[in-house]
């Protein structure tokens, strides 16, 4: 295995091991849809305040490419949410993260 290929592994796995993550905390939050939305904008925001800003093209593709990958996984996240029955999920008022909302 390349290190390329060992990379990628390991950044699958821990792809899939924080979809999992941010399901579970969404399903037990009170408002799910909402909770997942708000990563997404975080996840933005942490994208646009710490990309460095050239003006070149490149550096346009390269903000356009992330804010795509972003959205390829909140998307999955949002349909489990939706298959759960949204804001049916169980509630907790232990909540990690409950007051970012």
């Amino acid at each position: 295995m390349t290190e390329t290929e060992d990379l990628s592994a390991r950044l699958a796995a821990l792809e899939t091991v924080l979809r999992h993550l941010v399901t579970h905390l969404a399903l037990y939050s009170d408002d799910p849809p909402r909770w997942v939305a708000t990563r997404r904008v975080l996840a933005l925001h942490e994208v646009h305040e710490h990309h460095p800003v050239t003006g070149d093209e490149a550096a346009h593709e390269q903000l356009a490419e992330l804010e795509q990958a972003i959205a390829g996984f909140f998307e999955p996240v949002e349909g489990v949410i939706g298959a759960y029955g949204g804001g049916s999920a169980r509630k907790s008022h232990a909540t990690p993260g409950a007051a970012l909302r």
